[in-house]
C-alpha cells in the first residue's frame, strides 16, 4: 500500500502533476479505515511506469501501458482466467509472453531514452572540455575555407572561357 504523498515525492511530482497521472491511468486512489487514500502496488507501479514515460518524452502521449491489468481492472470479476480449459489457452500464452516481452523491451530502452533526451537538452557549454574539442574540431574541418569573392571570379571565369569557346 503506497501514500499518495510518498509517491509523490517519490517521483518528485506535485499533486497537480499526481492528479494528472491518476486521470489520466484512470486510477482512483482506496481509502483506509481512517478515511486516508492510498493505492495499491500495481496502480502506483502504473504511475511510476507513466512517469518514467513522462520523463523520457515529455508528455502522455504515446504512452502504452504494456503491463497485465488485474482482473477488477480488466472487468472480470472474481473468475480466475484457468478456471476454464479451453483451446484459447495458448493464444493467452503467448499475449501474456508478448506483454511481458514488451515490458522488458521498454524498461531496456527507458535508460536509453532518458540519455537521448539529456542529450537534446544539453549546449555546447555543457559539454567536457574534451568533448568541446572535438566539436571545436569538427567544425573547423567543416567550414568552408574558400573565400567568396575569389569563387565568384572563377565561375565568372569559366562561363567566360566557355562561352567564348562557343562564340569561336
Amino acid at each position: 500500500m503506497t501514500r499518495p504523498a510518498d509517491l509523490m515525492a517519490e517521483l518528485g511530482i506535485k499533486k497537480d502533476a499526481y492528479y494528472s497521472y491518476l486521470k489520466h491511468l484512470d486510477i482512483k486512489p482506496q481509502k483506509d479505515v481512517s478515511g486516508k487514500a492510498f493505492l495499491e502496488p500495481e496502480q502506483a507501479d502504473r504511475i511510476r511506469a507513466l512517469r518514467a514515460h513522462v520523463l523520457a518524452t515529455g508528455k502522455f502521449e504515446g504512452y502504452e501501458e504494456t503491463g497485465l491489468a488485474t482482473s477488477e481492472e480488466a472487468g472480470l470479476g472474481g473468475s480466475s482466467p484457468w478456471d476454464y480449459d479451453t483451446p484459447q489457452d495458448t493464444t493467452d500464452f503467448e499475449r501474456l509472453i508478448r506483454q511481458a516481452q514488451e515490458l522488458a523491451a521498454q524498461n531496456m530502452a527507458m535508460g536509453d531514452l532518458v540519455v537521448a533526451q539529456l542529450a537534446q537538452q544539453m549546449t555546447f557549454d555543457d559539454l567536457a572540455p574534451d568533448l568541446q574539442g572535438k566539436v571545436a574540431e569538427v567544425r573547423e574541418a567543416t567550414r568552408p575555407k574558400a573565400n567568396p569573392a575569389e569563387v565568384a571570379s572563377r565561375i565568372m571565369l569559366q562561363w567566360r572561357s566557355q562561352r567564348g569557346a562557343t562564340a569561336a
